[in-house]
């Protein structure tokens, strides 16, 4: 007797891979460096917004014209996030530029790396839950420059003065074309 495979119920783990598949997402390794030596690692994964999706399809790799990626902002909000994300939902507290400019880019993934030190940033005993990437160094609320490629949430780390905490935002590139809005 055969069975229809269409009657097979999936896991959750099934089901959420398969999303993941689909979905365009990015990641953030996120490393603590602990005053005393020891050392936190996790990865995250972050919601691309749909200028984001647009921009790093079209302009990621490209300067012309146009500023790649290199900036990682910092923020202090727990909100999930989501494709309408813009700067106001990320509680921001400190920009910083990626190591090496505008990390690797290709056609195919987008990376920026930076380090944020406690007493250093000036951000000792500030809890850190969100990240995002710009093309922009300053930080001001203007809607012109709302262009946050990504955000995250769930980073849940407060530094002390001889703490660091290393970041690596990943993003796969694709034709996201969602409109092509920019």
């Amino acid at each position: 007797m055969s069975h229809d495979t269409s009657d097979r119920l999936y896991t959750q783990r099934e089901v959420d891979n398969l999303i993941d598949s689909i979905l365009p997402r990015g990641e953030c390794d996120v490393r603590v460096i602990r005053a005393d030596g020891s050392v936190e690692t996790k990865t995250l994964r972050n919601v691309v917004t749909q200028y984001g999706l647009n921009r790093i399809a079209n302009r990621a790799i490209q300067a012309a014209g146009t500023t790649p990626y290199f900036v990682i902002a910092v923020g202090t909000q727990t909100a999930a996030h989501s494709l309408g994300s813009v700067q106001a939902g990320l509680g921001e507290v400190i920009r910083k530029t990626s190591i090496g400019g505008a990390g690797a880019q290709s056609r195919e993934w987008l990376y920026l790396t930076c380090t944020v030190g406690g007493f250093a940033d000036s951000v000792t005993s500030v809890a850190l839950d969100s990240v995002g990437i710009t093309d922009f160094p300053n930080s001001y609320a203007n809607p012109s420059s709302i262009s946050f490629g990504n955000m995250l949430n769930g980073l849940g780390v407060t530094l002390a003065n001889s703490d660091l905490l290393n970041l690596t935002v990943r993003i796969r590139i694709g034709s996201h074309d969602l409109g092509h809005s920019t």
